[in-house]
């Protein structure tokens, strides 16, 4: 408990995460799998692998060429496929508070003025400036996504639906540590 306490609300857990990510990197210069975009009419879905074990999301309206982040734990990895992608990126959504799942929102939202950082208010999430509650929802370009309070892995977890029907597609759940057995 002491040890959990340390990791998520102190800056030396901070620091154990920054170590963590330059591990990941020289392991796993590449990223840690191989993983495939999905294309939904004009909708991107592109995971992207991080640290050793993680994935955070960039949802691209292609038409708009506007981006959003789904925790975005290595801002490195992250601004590489913003760039790849040509897009810009004005969103990020955090699941929950943990390093590795909000660890890059200093970094791109200071390297994206106008990129705004949507969590719980519940969770203490770095660099948070706008709250979100349940059913709240977050429209970029084409791309509405629902934000569903699922308390468990953390008090103030969120998960995010994308909304399938206004781009005549699926819907997508970024359900971040969720489903992560023992809490």
């Amino acid at each position: 408990r002491i040890g959990y306490s340390l990791y998520t609300r102190t800056w030396l857990g901070y620091l154990f995460y920054r170590q963590q990510l330059r591990r990941a990197r020289n392991r796993y210069p590449k990223g840690h799998s191989r993983t495939q975009p999905r294309l939904f009419n004009g909708v991107k879905v592109l995971p992207i692998p991080v640290l050793s074990d993680n994935y955070s999301y960039l949802i691209i309206d292609t038409q708009a060429r506007l981006a959003v982040a789904v925790d975005p734990s290595d801002p490195q990895a992250v601004q590489a496929s913003i760039e790849k992608e040509g897009v810009n990126l004005v969103a990020i959504l955090c699941t929950h508070k943990h390093w590795d799942h909000s660890g890059g929102n200093r970094d791109l939202s200071r390297r994206h003025q106008d990129c705004r950082v949507y969590g719980s208010p519940q969770d203490g999430i770095p660099y948070l400036t706008h709250p979100l509650c349940h059913q709240d929802v977050v429209s970029v370009g084409r791309l509405q996504i629902r934000a569903l309070a699922t308390p468990g892995h953390t008090q103030g977890h969120l998960v995010y639906l994308l909304d399938g029907e206004p781009y005549k597609g699926p819907s997508c759940l970024f359900s971040g540590d969720l489903l992560f057995l023992s809490g």
